[in-house]
């Protein structure tokens, strides 16, 4: 049977929004979960239907959870807080009792076998085989870096002011795949149905480059030259921990990175086996540069 409908977790943010839109336009009936409805309201289209729930109240989620054919959702929390896994258990105990279909979850950052051990990867790991293990018929899905963190304001405003890019704080020539959030959303979607249950998807979208080739691009829209200048992963630290307010936070965030520039490439995906599996198409980073970038940036002004 096909779903028909999804519980959205953090329907308003970066993650949840565009699963939101890519349920839509598939045509499948969205329940938006979220802490603040007068927020989801205002943001969210008059079809989808707001619930109040926070992932940390066990009723709340079973509650948001009755009568939907999938839920989405990713941490709200750091992955080595005991919140987490009270999170995870309660999305496991409520679809188990309502008999929802299908659980998808994003790890939000990437922790792939070819990752060394590191406390932030660790707890998504371990978070990760907690859905797999239950009898929820779950996917997990494993998203490269987001293109959405180039949004970040002190990324435009360094980009703008400087024409310098200091992100990812990777070694220049580390070539990888990115991710969309958008292409993560549309693949959230195809896995309702898809054959997928028990397994780890590894999320990307087409096209790997490097810091001076994503420089490039930037530079088209940006409409001036961009130079590639990593911050070293000490810095990214503080500048985390002065963005997250967690010195906690940003040292588990760095952590992540240092394994990302461990590898000797990548992160890198087969985005044409992932398209051809799911059905999907994904977009090419230079294009969400072009388009969705661009976009963003002209609504700063």
């Amino acid at each position: 049977m096909s779903s028909t409908s999804i519980l959205v977790f953090g329907a308003t943010g970066t993650q949840g929004h565009p699963v939101v839109e890519a349920a839509l336009e598939a045509g499948l009936r969205v329940r938006a979960a979220t802490r603040d409805l007068h927020e989801a309201e205002e943001k969210l289209p008059g079809r989808v239907e707001c619930f109040r729930a926070d992932l940390l109240d066990a009723e709340d989620v079973r509650a948001a959870a009755e009568g939907v054919d999938g839920i989405f959702f990713h941490l709200p929390v750091m992955p080595d807080q005991p919140e987490a896994e009270s999170a995870v258990d309660h999305v496991l105990a409520a679809a188990s009792s309502e008999g929802v279909g299908r659980v998808i979850f994003t790890t939000a950052g990437y922790c792939g076998d070819d990752m060394p051990p590191g406390k932030f990867v660790d707890g998504l790991r371990r978070i990760s085989d907690r859905i797999l293990a239950s009898d929820v018929p779950a996917v997990v899905l494993r998203p490269t870096l987001y293109l959405a963190n180039l949004v970040w304001p002190h990324i435009i405003r360094e980009i703008r002011e400087y024409g310098r890019l200091t992100y990812p704080p990777l070694d220049a020539g580390q070539r990888l795949n990115w991710t969309s959030t958008e292409d993560q959303g549309r693949i959230a979607v195809a896995c309702l149905d898809a054959e997928v249950a028990g397994e780890v998807i590894d999320v990307a979208s087409p096209e790997p480059v490097n810091g001076p080739e994503l420089c490039r691009l930037l530079a088209g829209v940006y409409g001036r030259e961009v130079h590639f200048a990593p911050q070293s992963i000490d810095g990214f630290a503080d500048a985390m921990s002065h963005i997250t307010g967690s010195a906690h936070s940003g040292m588990l965030l760095a952590g992540l990175y240092e394994g990302i520039a461990s590898l000797e490439n990548g992160p890198l995906i087969d985005t044409e086996a992932l398209e051809t599996r799911l059905g999907v198409r994904l977009t090419p980073v230079s294009r969400w540069v072009r388009d969705r970038l661009g976009y963003l940036l002209s609504l700063y002004g």
